[in-house]
C-alpha cells in the first residue's frame, strides 16, 4: 500500500471521527436549544421568525405554507434564495435566475443570493424556524446550510414522495437533529420509527406537501400544443446517467435520448412530448466524457425548437395535471404522477434490484406503473396506451390514490402543518 493510500485512509478515518463526534455533541445539545428557542418566543411575546431556504424552483415546496403563515399574525417570514453548491456554476446561475423570475411573478419578496458575500441570515434575521429543501448536509453555502442551524427549529417537507427505505432515506444527521420532519403518510412515520436513530420522534404526518397543489381545481396550461390537438406525453429522466451514484437501474438517459426525439418526429401529428429533466441532469451531462457542454446544450435546444416538443425545467404540477401520460425513471414521480390519474411508465433495467431498496409503499407504487426497459417496451406504451388509450392499470392507480394520496384529518397539508406549529410553539390564538 502506497503512502498516498495510507494518507487517504487516515484522512477518511479522521473525517469520520470528527463527524461522529459532532453528531454526538449535537444529539445531546440540540434538544435543549430547541426548548430554549421555544421559551424565547414566549418570553418576548413576538411573532415566530421563519426562514425558508429556496434552492431551485422544482425543489420549492413551501409556497402555500408561506402564504398561510404570512396571513397569520403569529409568524414573520422570509424567503432566502440559495442555489445548491453541489451544482456547477452555470446551473446555479440558471436556478437563481429562475427563482427570481418565479418569486417576482408572484409578488413574493426574498433575500437574494450573492456568491461573493452571502448574507448571514442567522445573524441578520435571527430565525426561530428554518425550513430546508432537502435533508442533506453541506448542500448549501455554509452560512445557509442546515449544519449552521441545528440550534434553531429546523423543519422539512420532503422534496419528493419518498418510496425508498433505509439509512439514506431516514437516518442522516439531519433526520435525527431536525426539530420537525413533516412526512406524507403514516407509512413514512413507520419507516422512521424503525430506521432512524431517534425512532422518528420528530416526525409529524401532515400529507404530501404538493398534494394541495395537485388537488386544486384551477390551473395554468403550460403546453405548447392546444388541448385536444395532440396527446401530451412527459418524459422525465433522472440524473443518474452513470453508475457513480449507485443508481444503475435508473441510468436510462443515454439509450433513451435519441429514442424520445425520434418518437416525437414519428408522431408529429398526434403526440406532443415535454422533456422534464431532473435539475441535476445537465450538470452530469456537462461532466460526461461522451457528452460535454456543447452536446448537452445542443440536445436541450432541440427540445425547445421542435414542432411538437418543449423543455420544462421549472414547476411541474400544472404540467402533470394537464398531461395525458408520462415516461420516467425518477423515483418520486412514480407516486406524484398518480395524482393526475393518467398512465405512467417507469423505465428500469433491473427492477428486482431497485425494489430491494423500496418500502412497502414504494413497491405498491411501482406495482401500478407500466414497467419498461427496452425500446420496444417504450414504443408499445406510446402507441398502445398513450395514443390508443389501452389502459388496464387505471383502477389500480385509483386504489393507490385513495389509500395514500389524500392528506390526513380531513384538512389540507398546510393546515395540518400550521396546526402543529401553533400547538408545538404554544402560540395563543
Amino acid at each position: 500500500m502506497g503512502n498516498e493510500q495510507v494518507a487517504a485512509m487516515i484522512g477518511d478515518f479522521f473525517n469520520k471521527t470528527v463527524d461522529w463526534l459532532r453528531f454526538q455533541y449535537n444529539r445531546l445539545t440540540v434538544p435543549q436549544c430547541h426548548a430554549g428557542r421555544i421559551a424565547l418566543i414566549a418570553r418576548e411575546h413576538r411573532p415566530a421568525r421563519v426562514a425558508f431556504m429556496a434552492m431551485s424552483v422544482p425543489m420549492w415546496r413551501y409556497e402555500r405554507l408561506l402564504e398561510a403563515l404570512l396571513e397569520d399574525g403569529r409568524f414573520q417570514c422570509v424567503v432566502v434564495l440559495s442555489p445548491s453548491i453541489s451544482y456547477d456554476r452555470s446551473s446555479r446561475e440558471r436556478d437563481l435566475i429562475a427563482m427570481r423570475e418565479y418569486f417576482d411573478a408572484r409578488g413574493i419578496g426574498y433575500i437574494d443570493y450573492d456568491e461573493a458575500s452571502t448574507c448571514d441570515i442567522k445573524h441578520d434575521f435571527d430565525p426561530d424556524i428554518v425550513f430546508f429543501p432537502q435533508p442533506y448536509e453541506h448542500l448549501l453555502t455554509p452560512l445557509h446550510d442546515c449544519t449552521n442551524f441545528y440550534d434553531r427549529l429546523v423543519c422539512y417537507y420532503p422534496y419528493g414522495f419518498w418510496t425508498s427505505t433505509g439509512k439514506w432515506s431516514y437516518d442522516f444527521h439531519f433526520h435525527n437533529l431536525a426539530w420537525r420532519l413533516y412526512y406524507s403518510t403514516s407509512a413514512h412515520l413507520d419507516e422512521a420509527r424503525v430506521t432512524a436513530r431517534n425512532h422518528g420522534t420528530n416526525v409529524r404526518v401532515v400529507g404530501y406537501p404538493n398534494a394541495d397543489d395537485f388537488l386544486q381545481t384551477t390551473r395554468d396550461d403550460p403546453w405548447h400544443s392546444p388541448s385536444g390537438m395532440r396527446k401530451r406525453l412527459i418524459w422525465a429522466p433522472h440524473y443518474a446517467i452513470t453508475d457513480k451514484f449507485g443508481l444503475s437501474a435508473r441510468s436510462n438517459f443515454v439509450f433513451m435520448s435519441s429514442l424520445m426525439l425520434q418518437l416525437a418526429r414519428e408522431h408529429v401529428r398526434d403526440l406532443h412530448i415535454a422533456f422534464k429533466p431532473h435539475p441535476r441532469l445537465l450538470t452530469e451531462l456537462y461532466a460526461h466524457p461522451d457528452w460535454g457542454r456543447e452536446r448537452a446544450d445542443e440536445y436541450y435546444r432541440q427540445w425547445t425548437e421542435g414542432e411538437n416538443t418543449q423543455l420544462e425545467t421549472g414547476e411541474y404540477v400544472d404540467l402533470f395535471m394537464t398531461s395525458d401520460a408520462m415516461i420516467h425513471d425518477s423515483g418520486s414521480f412514480a407516486v406524484e404522477y398518480l395524482y393526475s390519474g393518467c398512465p405512467v411508465m417507469f423505465v428500469c433495467q433491473d427492477m428486482n434490484s431497485l425494489l430491494q431498496s423500496q418500502s412497502a409503499l414504494g413497491r405498491e407504487a411501482y406495482g401500478v406503473c407500466y414497467l419498461g426497459k427496452s425500446v420496444d417496451d417504450i414504443k408499445s406504451f406510446v402507441v398502445d396506451t398513450v395514443l390508443r388509450g389501452d389502459d388496464p392499470m387505471k383502477e389500480k392507480r385509483k386504489a393507490f390514490f385513495d389509500k395514500y394520496l389524500l392528506s390526513p384529518n380531513g384538512k389540507t397539508v398546510v393546515q395540518n402543518t400550521v396546526d402543529d406549529l401553533v400547538s408545538s410553539l404554544g402560540l395563543s390564538s
